[in-house]
């Protein structure tokens, strides 16, 4: 089955003082580590930022890749992705946040091997804790959808969804501050 991706880069990056998706990482931004990825096992991917500003900037550093601004007033998750189901070719999307290095293709191929039809979302799940930065989703879900919700409670009224059950949750360390990113550094090497 066809999935699209959507990598969103559009956040307020309000614990840190600059745009995260910009922040170096390993001698890369970390938008590249993820679009790197990616990019391995997604024909159609989208990267959704905030602004002209965000957008001419990516385009400096992701070549051959839909950037799309999400101009909506809110700043949340919820907001970008119906952004980027909007520009998404299949029915089907795989959601990243630009901030989650550790993410490998494995651990995304797992997930799409289980999207199935009438399955609304696959998605990632210990002791009740979601990983919806790092999950499937038919589009149609997003229809609607309060911009300000949360992708937590989106999950929890879905109906056909699938849970994988995960143990390493250094695969889906995301980063908020300065110490976070000394840590991934510190791993990375």
């Amino acid at each position: 089955m066809e999935v699209s991706c959507i990598i969103l880069a559009g956040g307020k990056s309000s614990r840190i003082e600059e745009d995260k998706a910009f922040l170096v990482l390993n001698k890369q931004p970390l938008i590249k580590h993820v679009f790197n990825h990616m990019k391995n096992i997604f024909s159609d991917i989208i990267v959704v930022v905030k602004n002209e500003e965000q957008k001419n900037k990516m385009e400096k550093i992701l070549k051959n890749v839909r950037i799309v601004e999400d101009k909506n007033e809110i700043f949340s998750p919820m907001a970008g992705i119906q952004e980027g189901v909007k520009h998404a070719a299949n029915d089907y999307v795989f959601v990243i946040a630009c901030d989650m290095p550790f993410v490998d293709e494995e651990t995304v191929k797992i997930l799409l091997s289980k999207i199935k039809e009438g399955v609304e979302c696959v998605v990632y799940s210990k002791e009740n804790r979601y990983e919806p930065l790092c999950a499937a989703y038919k589009k149609e879900i997003f229809v609607g959808c309060d911009l300000k919700g949360s992708l937590h409670s989106l999950i929890n009224r879905t109906e056909n969804k699938i849970l994988i059950p995960f143990n390493e949750d250094r695969i889906f360390f995301n980063i908020n501050t300065e110490e976070d990113l000394e840590f991934a550094e510190k791993t990375f090497k």
